[in-house]
């Protein structure tokens, strides 16, 4: 599919619409009543107050499990992140599947939903489409009753009158650029920065070409799109391509003059990826533009060695048919049939380690003593392989700490980079070789450098969560307050929940007020998550209680959404601002109020917040509380003074959203108070 997929963007449109007006989440699109059961608390607030604050994987998994999953609410809602990819994998079909059992079960906007989905098949199904508009209709949609009452259909939706935050923007656009949506693509990419990535540095051009969209690559290419660019782990379009099921998408990628021996940062080139996935055409299309089925990554395994596992054996053959040989083992294989494992070394000129020097092949053994006796004979401890691996690299992959320190002895640079950039320090934290680490630090490798692109040292054992390597960086020099953005050790150790390292970095002076690609702070993720034994560490060492994301949202303002009564305490007596409003105008106590939470709701009305203050919809904190049919913090509220009369920009007031909602004592108390 290379065009404007016009069913993909209506659906996509809707999901969007929902999810990007947090002020309507909860709220049927008309004032019909809705079923009596539905009269009871709302058990999805959770999971709307995490779609509010854009914590979409945290929503989804709310929304997926008991007893939640066979709520008709929530199956609309979880089909919607569905089809924007927010929080989960893009799924067009899973969430026709949601929208039909939601819809069964009475929810209008799911027959909304599959109506648009009629209107847009190919070809138009144009019954379907209007017998979901009259169930939609009949169960309270005013738009559905308005389209049937004239004769219409649901219309296609410009992507970008949707495109608000710039995450949805590059969630949505990414998932143009995977299904090959031209159209939508043009429309939505120059709303994003050049190199616009997701959390993995993954950019729209690598997720086009790993779903093999010819049409999206060379539209993105012809666009100026990075071609070499490479994500967190260093690797490239073309490698993706390299993977896809047709090899269209790595051919336009060639056409452009990409790196081709450009190497992940284990040293794989796109060969690699397309013999492990055993993609004969993508194979010969790379050995034509120049690769080498020989070379070898920082472990001694070429190409075939992947195809070999992976069982491949249509693209081992052409390999070997090229000058490919798998590594030779030593034959350790038992008569219960156990694996051979560990390269030995060459027994002739012709074998699979042709051309490694003899340093090289020692070390890939882990055998200290042949390797000291080769460097006793003159060999070079700098040696390279011919893939360009230095031979402290290949000990280090190779999981031997005397052989490394063999090396080190014998003068081995500790510092020195293979040809792709990765230092030895870089690959002993990415295996976890946490003795090796300790033995190049010793000989003076930099705590602080590390590939082009690539993450930090530091970083790096943060994220892998190696408590004792991060105590090592940092007692040998490594800056606690490097990396940026979701790169900060700070942020990772904090989402995480790991309070031993977030003490360990704050210690070692890591930037408190260090913020992700949305603008949230250590702080905020703490504060968000309950976490108040991080929370105190950060408030104790002085991080900004007040820090707001990009969206106006404060840390306060976060734990009153998520009813997180000890985390909102705890910024209470460290003086948070608790009268402020986010971006759209909500106060901590519009958002505590919506997600019924009347303890929090409480202590705001206690420290005389503004009762009455409206939010960009018109909504106060009572009509949101009726809308939400929180009876009890309605109580509070009215008990405090609340004006019951005051109307949002639809003219509802609260007993309006209340009895709209089918909360009908709630609306009577409202009338009675």
């Amino acid at each position: 599919m290379g065009r404007h997929d016009p069913a993909a963007a209506c659906a996509l449109a809707i999901a969007t619409a929902l999810i990007g007006v947090f002020g309507a989440l909860g709220a049927v699109p008309a004032v019909a009543a809705v079923p009596s059961r539905l009269a009871a608390p709302d058990l999805l607030e959770p999971a709307k107050s995490a779609l509010r604050l854009k914590q979409f994987a945290d929503a989804a998994g709310r929304l997926a499990t008991d007893p939640l999953a066979a709520d008709p609410r929530a199956q609309y809602l979880l089909g919607t992140l569905y089809l924007a990819g927010l929080g989960v994998g893009e799924d067009t079909q899973r969430a026709r599947t949601l929208f039909t059992a939601a819809a069964a079960r009475g929810e209008p906007r799911a027959a909304y939903a599959l109506a648009a989905f009629a209107t847009h098949d190919t070809p138009v199904d144009e019954s379907a489409a209007r017998s979901w508009l009259a169930k939609a209709a009949a169960t309270g949609h005013a738009d559905a009753a308005r389209l049937l009452q004239a004769g219409q259909l649901p219309l296609q939706v410009d992507p970008r009158v949707l495109a608000t935050e710039p995450a949805v923007t590059l969630s949505m656009t990414i998932a143009a650029a995977r299904r090959g949506d031209v159209d939508t693509l043009a429309a939505l990419r120059p709303l994003l920065p050049k190199d616009a990535s997701d959390a993995f540095h993954r950019t729209p051009l690598h997720h086009a070409a790993e779903t093999g969209a010819a049409e999206s690559v060379r539209w993105l290419v012809a666009h100026d799109a990075r071609v070499d660019a490479i994500d967190a782990q260093g690797v490239t379009p073309l490698m993706l391509a390299a993977t896809a099921e047709r090899a269209d998408a790595l051919e336009v990628l060639l056409q452009s003059k990409p790196h081709v021996a450009a190497v992940d940062e284990l040293g794989n080139s796109a060969l690699f990826y397309a013999a492990r996935r055993g993609r004969v055409a993508q194979a010969e299309r790379l050995v034509a533009a120049g690769l080498d089925p020989k070379l070898r990554n920082v472990g001694g395994w070429s190409a075939v060695d992947y195809s070999v596992q992976s069982r491949q054996d249509t693209v081992t053959n052409y390999l070997v048919q090229h000058g490919a040989q798998p590594a030779r083992r030593q034959n350790t294989s038992t008569a219960s049939g156990s694996r051979p494992s560990g390269p030995i070394l060459r027994s002739s000129a012709g074998d699979a380690y042709a051309g490694w020097p003899d340093v090289a092949l020692a070390a890939s053994r882990s055998d200290p003593a042949m390797l000291k006796s080769v460097l006793a004979r003159g060999g070079d401890p700098d040696a390279t392989t011919s893939a360009g691996q230095p031979a402290l690299h290949v000990a280090i992959v190779a999981s031997s700490p005397a052989t490394v320190g063999v090396l080190l002895d014998a003068g081995a640079s500790p510092t020195r980079p293979d040809r792709a950039g990765h230092t030895p320090l870089g690959v002993a934290i990415s295996q976890g070789r946490k003795e090796i680490v300790r033995l190049l630090l010793e000989r003076g490798a930099s705590p602080n450098e590390h590939a082009a692109g690539g993450s930090a040292p530091l970083t790096a054992a943060v994220r892998r969560g190696d408590a004792d390597i991060v105590q090592m960086l940092l007692a040998h020099g490594a800056q606690a307050g490097t990396g940026k953005g979701d790169e900060a050790p700070l942020i990772l150790a904090t989402l995480r929940g790991d309070a031993a390292t977030v003490s360990v970095l704050l210690r070692s002076g890591a930037g408190r007020e260090v913020t992700d690609a949305a603008g949230h702070t250590a702080l905020w993720h703490a504060a968000c998550r309950d976490d108040t034994a991080i929370l105190s560490l950060l408030l104790g060492a002085g991080a900004g209680v007040n820090a707001a994301a990009a969206d106006g949202i404060t840390p306060v303002a976060c734990a009153a959404a998520r009813g997180n009564d000890a985390a909102f305490e705890k910024l209470l007596r460290a003086d948070a601002e608790v009268r402020a409003g986010n971006s759209s105008g909500d106060t901590p106590l519009m958002l505590a109020a919506r997600g019924g939470h009347v303890s929090i709701v409480r202590k705001l009305v206690a420290l005389r917040v503004g009762l009455d203050v409206q939010n960009t919809f018109g909504d106060t904190a009572l009509i949101l509380a009726s809308q939400a049919g929180a009876g009890d913090v309605v109580d509070v509220l009215l008990g405090a003074g609340a004006k019951k009369t005051l109307r949002n920009r639809d003219g509802v007031a609260a007993a309006d959203a209340a009895a709209a909602r089918g909360f009908d004592a709630v609306a009577s108390r409202i009338r009675s108070s």
